[in-house]
C-alpha cells in the first residue's frame, strides 16, 4: 500500500539529544549528502512489543523482515479519536492477530523538514521471514484456516476504524541496528 510518490527508498531512525535545528545540523547534512530527497519528523516512541526473540546484533540484519507503515490522519476523525482508536483499541488486536515479534508505535509530534508529508504516525513491526510470503504465518494462524480468516477479519475491522487507506505507506524492508553506543 503506497500513497507517496515517489515511494521511499529507505527509512532511518535516529535518537538525538535535541531535535532543534542547530543541534541536529551535522546529522541533517550527512543525510542530505546521502539522500538529496528526504523528509524528517520528530516522533514519540512507544514500544508495544520489544524484540526479545531475535535480538539485533549491531550492524547485522535483524531476523525476518521489517514492515514500516506511515499513517495519515483520516479526514473523518479528530486527532484524539484517531489516536484513541490506534493506541488504545487497535494495539491489542495487532498483537493478538499477527506473528510480529516487534511492534513499535511512533506518534509524529511535528515535521522537521519543510516538505515532510503530513503523517501522524509511523509503525515498525518485525515478522518471521516466512510471513513475507505466507499470510497464515503473517496472521499467526499457520495450519489453521478458520483462525486465519478470523484474524484477518479482526485486523481489517480494527484498521478500518483509524486508517485512511488513501493516505498510507506500507514498506516491507530489512532492519539493521547500527549504534555507536548503547541506549
Amino acid at each position: 500500500m503506497t500513497s507517496t510518490r515517489p515511494q521511499m527508498d529507505a527509512v532511518v531512525q535516529l535518537w538525538l539529544q535535541s531535535a532543534n535545528e542547530p543541534e541536529r545540523a551535522a546529522v541533517d547534512a550527512i543525510i542530505a549528502d546521502a539522500a538529496p530527497r528526504h523528509a524528517a519528523w520528530l516522533a514519540s516512541e512507544s514500544t508495544v512489543i520489544a524484540n526479545t526473540l531475535h535480538q539485533p546484533a549491531p550492524g547485522a540484519r535483524t531476523e525476518g523482515f521489517s514492515q514500516i507503515v506511515f499513517l495519515g490522519l483520516p479526514p473523518r476523525l479528530s486527532w484524539d479519536a484517531w489516536r484513541d482508536a490506534w493506541q488504545r483499541q487497535h494495539s491489542a488486536v495487532a498483537v493478538d492477530t499477527q506473528s510480529n515479534f516487534e511492534y513499535v508505535q511512533n506518534l509524529i509530534v511535528r515535521p522537521l523538514s519543510y516538505d515532510a508529508p503530513a503523517y501522524v504516525a509511523m509503525v515498525e513491526e518485525c515478522f518471521p521471514a516466512a510471513a513475507l510470503a505466507d499470510e497464515a504465518v503473517y496472521f499467526d494462524a499457520a495450519g489453521d484456516a478458520a483462525r486465519l480468516a478470523e484474524n484477518q477479519r479482526l485486523m481489517m475491522e480494527s484498521c478500518a476504524r483509524f486508517i485512511d487507506f488513501d493516505r498510507i505507506d506500507c514498506i516491507p524492508t530489512s532492519q539493521f541496528d547500527i549504534r555507536p553506543f548503547a541506549r
